[in-house]
């Protein structure tokens, strides 16, 4: 498998730049709030395990899932981008995110981490870590590896990008010790724009591939259409009508 340890670098590094584990980590921070260091824990492994599965489902199957149901990458990218765009301007707007709300006992930190497990998968994983970006950039690695040593250097190298997330997420308990609510409501404001600003270029991206494709599928059409109009528009020539007064006696000689 000689494209093993190329795949698994390729798609390790592609990742670490879409991703970026380090400086996603509050953006990780602002959907679990002021929950118990355990539950940070449990969640980040739930949030990275579901990233796993995605992004490996996505190396071995690519678009299959997607055009079982009829959804176009395109498609698919301007939804995600809608979803995170939301996100994006609540975190934004400071919103009602738990981090942004006072303790009131146990019952209210059960809620924030019944609110938090409510997103972990959905959004978290999915659109905003495991999105139509990182699914692109795992299937375009695959497919630039061919063989089996691509695909399953793909699958270890999203593998080690996941764990390294893993690790960014459950060390968070780190960074709260040392970033104040204040410097945190501001983290989270910045990624909140950040996020929208992702969301737009993934709407963006998602219009110009799904326009460019449509131009290409009915470029047939709409040549054939332009060209009837064309014909039907065309006005008629001296030289036809001299063709045309030449044939007539010609017809009525040969009678």
């Amino acid at each position: 498998m000689p494209d093993l340890i190329p795949a698994t670098i390729a798609a390790y590094l592609a990742l670490f730049a879409m991703m970026n584990p380090i400086g996603n980590t509050p953006v990780f921070l602002s959907v679990v709030g002021n929950t118990p260091a355990s539950f940070r824990t449990r969640a980040a492994f739930i949030t990275c395990f579901s990233i796993l599965v995605i992004l490996v489902g996505s190396i071995f199957g690519g678009t299959a899932i997607l055009s079982a149901f009829g959804i176009s990458m395109p498609a698919f990218e301007i939804a995600g981008g809608v979803i995170v765009l939301g996100i994006g301007l609540k975190m934004l707007h400071g919103g009602d995110n738990s981090t942004h709300q006072t303790p009131a006992g146990a019952e209210t930190i059960a809620d924030k981490e019944k609110e938090a497990s409510s997103k972990l998968i959905v959004p978290l994983a999915m659109p905003i870590f495991g999105g139509p970006g990182s699914i692109t950039t795992v299937v375009t690695v695959a497919a630039a590896h061919q063989g089996d040593g691509g695909y399953i250097g793909t699958a270890l190298g999203t593998t080690l990008l996941v764990a390294t997330m893993f690790l960014c997420f459950a060390g968070s308990s780190l960074l709260r010790k040392i970033i104040t609510p204040q410097v945190e409501q501001i983290l989270v404001r910045f990624m909140g724009l950040i996020l929208s600003s992702i969301a737009v270029g993934m709407m963006l991206q998602g219009i110009a591939v799904g326009t460019t494709n449509f131009i290409k599928r009915e470029s047939p059409a709409i040549e054939s259409f332009l060209q009837r109009t064309l014909d039907d528009v065309q006005p008629h020539t001296p030289t036809d009508a001299v063709e045309e007064g030449e044939s007539a006696p010609s017809s009525s000689g040969a009678k």
